[in-house]
């Protein structure tokens, strides 16, 4: 349970970097500019980090091991875990988000004001946030 409850923090934390992030789209540059956010659980540990260049943002684990990678498509972000395997997506309107587990059941939202991002996990409760830099 508690593994699951981090994974969905983490999960929430990358789609809310991902819509915190400003990204930068050059066409045909390879020098697009990438933002990074750090990530915190809701009593202040690190979480681990994003990394934004153009419409896709890669996720790094508190350790610095992949943590997978999300692609921007519209408001639509679809979330993949390290074997590239889709585990969910996010939805956004206005300045809140909410991220779907892959079966469609809401496990998230997360709100954004200026360059933090404050994740909720389902029942609302406060799991982490996200300072985008």
């Amino acid at each position: 349970m508690k593994s699951r409850m981090i994974g969905t923090a983490v999960m929430l934390a990358a789609a809310a970097a991902l819509i915190a992030a400003p990204a930068y789209s050059i066409a045909a540059s390879s020098t697009s500019k990438s933002t990074t956010s750090k990530h915190t659980t809701s009593s202040g540990s690190s979480a681990g980090r994003s990394t934004t260049q153009g419409n896709t943002t890669k996720h790094t684990s508190k350790t610095g091991s992949s943590a997978g990678k999300s692609v921007k498509q519209g408001n639509t972000t679809k979330h993949y875990d390290k074997s590239g395997k889709v585990v969910g997506k996010s939805v956004t309107q206005g300045n809140t988000t909410r991220t779907m587990d892959n079966s469609g059941k809401t496990v998230g939202k997360s709100t954004t004001t200026g360059n933090t991002t404050v994740h909720k996990d389902a029942q609302g409760k406060t799991v982490g946030k996200t300072v985008t830099k």
